[in-house]
C-alpha cells in the first residue's frame, strides 16, 4: 500500500478520531493579523458576521496547518488598505499537552514595507521563542482592497477551494516523500472556544449583496472596513 494511499485515509478517518477523543491536548493560538484556513485538509470557515477564530484545541501529533496573513493598514485622509497574501502551509508535529502560537514572522508595522512582505511572508510555528515549524510563502498571488470590492469579497467569500487544495498538497507531497503521519485529526470545538462557522459562502454573499446595495455611501466605507477585520 502506498504511502499517498496512508496519507488520504489518514486524513479521511481524521473526523472519525476526532469525536471519539473526550479532550483535546493540545492548544495553538493564533497571532494577530493570521488567519487560518485549512487544517489537515479540510476548510476552516470563517462566518460573515464572526472574527476568525483564535485558538485551536488540536490532538497531539502531526498536523499541516494552512493560513494567510491578512492586515488592515489605517491611512490618511480617512482612508484604509487590507493587504492579504496567498495561502502558506506548514507540516508541524505538535507535542502533548503543549501551548503553541501560530504566526506571520517579521511582519513590518510600515504599510510600504508591508505592500512587500504581503507578496511572501512566513507562516511559523513557535513555542515560546523557538521556531518549531515554519514555511515561506511560494507564490505572489497577494491583494489589496483597493484593487476593488472584488478582491474583498474574493477573500471573504472565494479562496477556500485555494485554501483546501494547499493543504492537501502539502498532505501529498509529505506522503510521498516518506513523512508518515499516523494520525491526522481535525480541529476539535471545545467549550469555551468560539465555534468554526460552517453557513454556506453562497448564502453569505446573498446576504451581503443585498446588504451593499442598501447601503450609503458611508455605510458601504464602514462595510469595506468591516470586511477586513
Amino acid at each position: 500500500m502506498n504511502k499517498q494511499y496512508l496519507w488520504t485515509a489518514a486524513v479521511l478517518t481524521a473526523g472519525v478520531f476526532a469525536t471519539t477523543q473526550t479532550f483535546a491536548q493540545v492548544t495553538l493560538n493564533v497571532a494577530d493579523n493570521t488567519v487560518v484556513t485549512a487544517i489537515n485538509g479540510q476548510e476552516v470557515k470563517n462566518g460573515l458576521l464572526s472574527k476568525p477564530q483564535k485558538t485551536y484545541k488540536l490532538e497531539p501529533g502531526k498536523h499541516v496547518i494552512t493560513a494567510k496573513y491578512n492586515r488592515l493598514y489605517e491611512l490618511r485622509g480617512d482612508n484604509h488598505d487590507v493587504l492579504r497574501s496567498s495561502n502558506i502551509s506548514v507540516p508541524v508535529e505538535l507535542a502533548d499537552n503543549q501551548t503553541y502560537v501560530l504566526d506571520m514572522l517579521g511582519q513590518p508595522e510600515d504599510y510600504n514595507a508591508a505592500k512587500e512582505y504581503v507578496k511572501q511572508p512566513t507562516l511559523a510555528v513557535l513555542q515560546g521563542k523557538q521556531i518549531i515549524a515554519s514555511q515561506k510563502a511560494t507564490s505572489s498571488s497577494s491583494s489589496s482592497i483597493f484593487g476593488g470590492l472584488g478582491n474583498a469579497l474574493g477573500g471573504v467569500f472565494g479562496g477556500s477551494s485555494k485554501a483546501v487544495e494547499a493543504n492537501q498538497q502539502t498532505i501529498n507531497a509529505l506522503g510521498q516523500s516518506g513523512g508518515a503521519i499516523p494520525a491526522i485529526n481535525q480541529p476539535s470545538n471545545q467549550s469555551g472556544n468560539q465555534p468554526v462557522t460552517t453557513v454556506s459562502s453562497t448564502d453569505n454573499l446573498d446576504q451581503f449583496m443585498q446588504l451593499w446595495l442598501r447601503a450609503t455611501p458611508a455605510e458601504r466605507d464602514k462595510i469595506r472596513q468591516w470586511v477586513q477585520k
